[in-house]
């Protein structure tokens, strides 16, 4: 048994899925129903839980692509004259992995459906997300992309004051009508880990929303094909969830694309070889389970944000609960 993967708690909390246009896949958190189901075992038998993302009007109104501009809050880091050039130990980068990395899914107003887990959890409203990135900006938090973080665990680069990542599941549609011109408006930077066999569907982003979004100098990482635990995963199964859809999004966006976020969070050793093998250098898990000592680049960690926390409990979240 996999001394990583989460309970079945968090998985029967997050496990759910809707049809769509006869695509088979599975979401990162619960359906917009309170019930909830277990991930399928194969992926050529799961369900895409449809994620109710912006309105017609919400559509109308957002903005072209914005153009990569120097950000307030993004910076490189920094090297540090005390570090060699050993490789680092399993213990030096665990010890140097506590910038906070909050993960978000879909940006949006509640809707009747929406159960009350999913509104904690999966749904932020527009107003909430708007105010806890002013409290990042306002209280001197600086972004930094996952490319920036992986130096810093592998070198010992020093980051700017209050490093924090800001990411997002899924490929939700708000993500790119709300996300990306929120961030964009603050100078912020953020990694979209896209799920790709929603792309083009309703409600979802579209492979030109992945280009627009890696344009404006966002991450694009992976989420898998349709959503599978990777516990669940054998044979070709690991080509079309890793290999393929990393593909997939490199074409899509022009980016390397090295970096994973698993599907529920949950985590299996069996997965470390083949996240390798595919070229992704790390992966994230969220912060339920400790970070292993065989793999820390494969299982850093991540908290998911409560939709209707306050800027100032945000705040408090990060300086008290750093991974």
């Amino acid at each position: 048994m996999d001394s990583w993967n989460h309970s079945p708690d968090r998985r029967t909390f997050l496990a759910g899925s809707l049809g769509m246009l006869g695509v088979l896949a599975a979401g990162c958190g619960t359906s917009t129903s309170s019930d909830a189901s277990s991930p399928g075992s194969t992926a050529s038998s799961t369900t895409v839980p449809e994620r109710a993302d912006p309105t017609s009007a919400e559509r109308a109104g957002t903005p072209g692509s914005p153009e990569p501009r120097a950000s307030a809050t993004t910076a490189e880091p920094r090297s540090d004259p005390s570090t060699t050039s050993e490789p680092p130990t399993a213990a030096m980068i665990i010890e140097r992995a506590t910038v906070p990395v909050l993960c978000y899914h879909q940006l949006r107003d509640w809707r009747s459906g929406d159960s009350t887990y999913d509104r904690a959890n999966l749904i932020c409203p527009p107003r909430y997300f708007r105010a806890q990135l002013d409290a990042l900006v306002d209280g001197g938090w600086n972004t930094i992309t996952p490319d920036q973080y992986l130096v810093h665990l592998t070198t010992g680069a020093v980051l700017p004051a209050k490093p924090v990542m800001l990411s997002f599941d899924d490929a939700s549609a708000s993500q790119a009508t709300e996300g990306l011109p929120q961030l964009h408006k603050r100078g912020m930077t953020g990694t979209f880990f896209v799920m790709t066999v929603v792309l083009g569907k309703p409600r979802w982003m579209s492979i030109r929303d992945v280009k627009r979004v890696a344009d404006a100098g966002m991450t694009i990482g992976c989420h898998t094909w349709d959503h599978h635990a990777v516990t669940d995963l054998s044979g070709e199964d690991w080509k079309v969830q890793l290999d393929q859809t990393r593909d997939t999004l490199r074409q899509a966006s022009g980016q390397p694309v090295d970096h994973f976020a698993y599907p529920y969070g949950v985590v299996g050793k069996k997965a470390f070889r083949h996240l390798k093998e595919a070229g992704y250098r790390t992966a994230f898990q969220l912060e339920a389970n400790k970070i292993s000592q065989q793999a820390p680049l494969y299982t850093l960690r991540r908290s998911l944000v409560v939709s209707t926390w306050s800027g100032a409990t945000l705040i408090k979240h990060l300086t008290r609960h750093r991974p």
